[in-house]
């Protein structure tokens, strides 16, 4: 059976092996493009954030910069200076690989990859998709592990990205910036 298109992703049924058992389930798989989120300081150690509208839950986030990675982008990185700009308005001097990961492997095949932006800069107005809803938010560095315990920053994805930070700078996301 042909999949199911619905824009940016498509629903497809297919008949699989049990790894264990080896009999054949009929299961179903989400296949979109892969994402990209971006984590975006100032060289002042300000984290360039958005708080923007989501449909899925109709409410507003706190959020990093991101979206799907485009065919012609080539390259996350590439995508992640896209969606920067784009979202707010910011480029970055240097982007660097903060990891990837499977979001939710037992419905999607895709990944999403996490980008570090070092010393952004404002360079124009931010150009959002017609369908978006976002406000940029700088905020200190300092303040993100608060705001994710008081439940201020609850994308999953988000929280993610910053502990692949803080874990990559060897700190600890519950004792803040050290």
């Amino acid at each position: 059976m042909p999949p199911e298109d619905h824009g940016i992703f498509k629903i497809t049924t297919k008949t699989v092996l049990s790894p264990r058992t080896g009999a054949a389930m009929r299961v179903k798989s989400i296949s979109m493009r892969d994402w990209v989120v971006v984590l975006p300081l100032t060289e002042e150690g300000e984290v360039v954030m958005v708080q923007q509208y989501r449909h899925g839950v109709e409410g507003v986030f706190l959020e990093l910069p991101g979206g799907l990675i485009d065919p012609g982008d080539g390259s996350p990185a590439v995508a992640a200076g896209r969606e920067l700009r784009e979202e707010t308005g910011f480029e970055a001097m240097e982007l660097v690989s903060l990891g990837s990961c499977f979001p939710v492997p037992a419905l999607m095949e895709n990944r999403c990859f996490f980008v570090l932006a070092r010393s952004v800069r404002p360079v124009c107005a931010p150009q959002p998709d017609p369908g978006e809803d976002i406000e940029v938010v700088r905020l200190a560095l300092a303040e993100v592990p608060h705001l994710i315990q008081t439940g201020q920053i609850s994308s999953g994805m988000i929280q993610l990205a910053f502990s692949m930070y803080f874990l990559q700078r060897g700190t600890d996301p519950r004792r803040g910036i050290v």
